[in-house]
């Protein structure tokens, strides 16, 4: 017998998990919060074995924001990686009763989203092609087939909807009771009204949890205190970037039209969704503009509430009546305003903090606590338990959030439209509207002059094209095939093919390693042989215990105690630990990614413009390919290395900012003679994919062995004592299992972004990675992974918006494999 619907539940009966009047002097493991995800994580270790395990919550359990969840699971999401945490919530929730005793409510009803615009059922149309990836069920249905699956809704004005049968709801109070009593039965313990004031650490380790009622040694330490997180991570000089906000939700009186068996429904484009609920409705909302609130403000006694808000929910309140008419004559009996926990990227926070060993995290849900805690738990889990990843975790790192994005007031600021993102249009690189410009090229005023529209990665504002003789910022229009700037973007392209282009390369992350340890230091983390002569540029790997890609920078050695490491930009923070891991006493590492500005030119002509303002040889002899020399660039000194990410000649210039407008104007204006023109984000990433190259984060991480992500390259033969070495001995001559590999569209219509199914012999084989549109090939371009060992071409498919177009994939970039215009 299915137990009653039931959320906003103040009343668990914890007392069938025997909690523990007093702390434990130690544990293997102690979680921090008892809500859904730390019973997750608590419940899925003592699954794998781990008993010796401690839940602390400060009052009692489910307190924080597990309680008024409005229970829907969902299994697919935007991404594989998201999914791939989803999946599994089904059947958890729906094994844990006759698991346990505990009746968590579990009804698989299905979910159903509509769209209201066109723009909107092509986002929808992204979902099944995952959905088939990964065996789920998935149907598009159009307005007479939604006014079937809901009779009691309005469909005249819908262009559509998809149904997803095998979703449903769960009760979330009983579901994180669930959770915890699988974890007490197999030895887990659950302490209530402990709170944590501090941690003990010792040798970059976490080794205590400090609470008002004891202190608890332990080797591992997990972070699920919900929107109480980034608090409590302070305490151990940790940075977490999350926020609170109000979520809403209200409970209607009974309706006719409220059927138990009726799918949940989304209305995203009303901002709202629907579930039955005790013979009525509850209406829910992520509203465009939400409402934030300071930490500060909110009590931490458990089961906050603010009280009514009539007039900010009143829009979402019209559109619900507009949606389900009946609405208009019912009345509604329960208003919850109540907090939660949002990220500035809206994805939430896994894994291991890179700066203490044995301290993770799972917290900031953006409201999804229930779709993710049973994934979220399991994989938190095993990374414990085997030392390393399970899975890609790129997307939800804690490492890929900066220490400047925990500063309160930008994530007031940001929150405010944060929640109203999980409902807004999805467009492929959507741009934020709030909370910008945060972080500063030093050459903005030159830019935005040259015509640059500006889009921000971690918080730096940084061009992403440019519409020369603009006379305001360019406009972003968003679409899913061709977006505003395309065209600017293909001339971009074009010109760094055929003649010369600028970039802005100055949010590269850029770290010096210096003193008589920074040699050895940086080959014990590196993968290749970074023992190089002063003067040259080595692209390497920093690989983990497992074998595993943990980054791909570049290390230049200045001079024999000196190296400049350069990174992706929305890697420092990971980049920064995985570097200090390795380093010796006698070794120092400083970020100077704020110190130097890049101008980077690249394209046929880079030699012969730069020649026109240095007095440095740049022939090839002279000057050759990962050279890197100090050269005068106009009035300004700079490093100079021959490399480049778009596959042209071309030169990354790093110079102090203070001499930055200098050299471009240098630069700019010798290069009206050659025609140069300044370029973006999106042709330098266009550009990178035509020519086949990785980007950390997007098409490779720390599950990725070297060779199967076809960077065996660099992979330095005989490094035994570099971390990582044995395990990529190993993968070495390992069958491989799959491959990274690159695709491209032939039909020219469509547009790769990330994440379109591959199809080899029509099956499903695996997703892009990162796509653009390759002006130069003439059609879309991208990396992808696939579960084939490829070593060739062959005939392939995409899906894109649930459409198949044919494609190839090779093992070998479509543009010169050989790599003869980087050397010419």
């Amino acid at each position: 017998m299915t137990a009653p619907e039931r959320t906003a539940n103040r009343d668990l009966d914890a007392s069938v998990l025997n909690p523990l009047a007093e702390p434990p002097p130690r544990a293997r493991v102690v979680i921090v919060g008892g809500g859904i995800i730390g019973c997750s994580v608590a419940y899925h270790l003592t699954r794998l074995g781990i008993s010796d395990v401690v839940v602390l919550e400060r009052g009692t359990l489910t307190n924080g924001t597990t309680w008024h969840a409005a229970g829907l699971v969902s299994r697919v999401r935007g991404t594989h990686t998201l999914t791939e945490l989803s999946k599994i919530n089904t059947s958890v929730y729906g094994g844990l009763t006759e698991e346990t005793g505990i009746d968590v409510g579990f009804r698989q009803v299905g979910s159903l989203a509509v769209a209201r615009t066109p723009a909107r059922m092509d986002e929808y149309r992204y979902g099944p092609p995952i959905a088939r990836s990964f065996g789920i069920e998935v149907h598009t249905l159009g307005p007479g087939e939604i006014a079937e699956a809901w009779p009691a809704a309005v469909v005249d004005d819908l262009a559509g909807g998809v149904l997803y049968p095998e979703d449903g709801t769960v009760n979330p109070g009983d579901a994180a009771l669930g959770l915890a009593k699988g974890a007490v039965d197999r030895g887990a313990r659950v302490v209530h009204g402990a709170t944590v004031t501090g941690f003990r650490t010792t040798g970059g380790a976490v080794t205590a949890v400090l609470t008002d009622r004891g202190t608890i040694e332990a080797e591992t330490v997990v972070l699920a205190a919900g929107l109480w997180t980034s608090e409590v991570a302070r305490l151990a000089g940790l940075s977490v970037p999350l926020y609170p906000a109000e979520h809403v939700w209200v409970i209607t009186e009974p309706a006719a039209g409220a059927q138990e068996h009726l799918p949940f429904l989304r209305d995203l484009d009303g901002y709202l969704y629907v579930r039955h609920y005790q013979g009525g409705y509850m209406i829910g909302a992520f509203e465009p503009v939400g409402k934030p609130r300071s930490p500060a403000t909110i009590e931490t006694t458990g089961f906050v509430e603010f009280g009514e808000d009539w007039d900010h929910f009143a829009p979402v309140l019209a559109n619900a009546r507009q949606r389900l008419p009946e609405l208009r004559d019912i009345g509604l009996r329960h208003y919850l305003r109540a907090p939660e926990s949002f990220t500035p990227d809206a994805n939430f926070h896994l894994g291991e903090f890179p700066e203490l060993r044995g301290m993770f995290i799972a917290a900031g849900m953006n409201s999804q606590g229930i779709i993710y805690g049973p994934g979220a738990g399991k994989a938190l889990a095993e990374w414990i338990v085997s030392g390393g990843p399970t899975m890609d975790l790129t997307e939800v790192d804690v490492a890929r959030s900066g220490h400047w994005s925990n500063n309160r007031s930008w994530l007031h600021a940001r929150t405010a439209e944060s929640l109203g993102r999980l409902y807004a249009m999805h467009w492929p690189a959507y741009q934020a509207g709030t909370a910008r410009g945060v972080r500063r090229l030093p050459l903005v005023d030159r830019l935005a002059s040259a015509g640059a529209a500006f889009g921000e990665a971690a918080g730096w504002e940084r061009p992403a094209w440019f519409e020369p003789g603009a006379t305001e910022e360019p406009a972003w229009g968003y679409d899913f095939d061709r977006p505003s700037w395309f065209e600017p973007v293909g001339e971009e392209m074009r010109v760094a093919r055929e003649g010369v282009a600028l970039f802005d390369l100055s949010p590269y992350s850029k770290f010096l390693v210096q003193g008589p340890g920074a040699l050895a230091g940086l080959q014990r983390a590196c993968t290749a042989d970074v023992d190089t002569a002063p003067g040259r540029v080595t692209y390497t790997l920093l690989a983990n215990d497992g074998g595993g890609i943990e980054m791909d920078p570049t290390v230049t050695r200045l001079d024999e105690q000196t190296f400049l490491v350069v990174a992706p930009t929305l890697y420092q923070r990971r980049t920064e630990a995985a570097i200090a891991r390795s380093l010796p006493d006698d070794a120092v590492l400083t970020d100077v990614t704020s110190a130097h500005a890049v101008l980077h030119v690249a394209g046929p002509s880079s030699r012969e413009l730069l020649q026109a303002v240095t007095d440095t040889d740049l022939s090839n002899e002279a000057f050759g390919f990962r050279d890197a020399k100090q050269i005068e660039v106009g009035w300004a000194h700079a490093w100079a290395l021959r490399v480049s990410f778009t596959g042209e000649l071309g030169w990354e210039l790093y110079l102090p900012t203070e001499f930055a407008h200098g050299a471009y104007d240098a630069i700019t204006a010798a290069g009206q003679a050659f025609g140069l023109r300044h370029a973006g984000a999106f042709a330098f990433d266009g550009l990178r994919l035509e020519r086949g190259f990785r980007s950390w984060g997007h098409d490779m991480g720390a599950i990725d062995d070297p060779f199967s992500a076809g960077m065996g390259f660099a992979v330095a033969a005989g490094k035994h004592d570099a971390v990582g070495a044995k395990a990529i001995a190993a993968r070495r001559d390992a069958p491989a299992e799959r491959r990274l590999v690159s695709v491209f569209v032939t039909d020219p219509a469509p547009m790769l972004w990330h994440g379109e199914a591959v199809l080899l012999g029509g099956r499903h084989a695996g997703y892009v990675t990162s796509g653009a549109y390759g002006h130069t090939l003439g059609g879309a371009v991208g990396l992808a992974w696939v579960d084939e060992p490829v070593t060739g071409r062959l005939d392939a498919e995409v899906e894109v918006r649930d459409r198949r177009f044919p494609a190839v994939v090779d093992v070998r970039p479509f543009l010169d494999p050989a790599g003869t215009r980087l050397r010419s």
